[in-house]
């Protein structure tokens, strides 16, 4: 199975969220609490159900700010 573009670049920002969002709130939890498993996946979850969307609107943004800021 091959994806168009479009699906590309969802699947891309859905990898890119769940690593950052695994990793931001790993580091929390270890600095905060310590390691404990259902904390740490709480706030994984979390912050995901967050992400994802907020990725999804700003993007696209972000690509159109920063053609019209690079020369062609």
């Amino acid at each position: 199975m091959k994806l168009n573009e479009k699906q590309a670049n969802v699947l891309s920002m859905f990898i890119m969220v769940a690593i950052m969002t695994c990793v931001v709130t790993l580091v929390m939890a270890l600095l905060n609490h310590g390691f404990e498993l259902l904390i740490w996946m709480k706030g994984w979850g979390i912050s995901f159900l967050v992400a994802f969307p907020t990725v999804l609107v700003v993007m696209p943004i972000t690509k159109k700010i920063v053609s019209k800021l690079v020369k062609k």
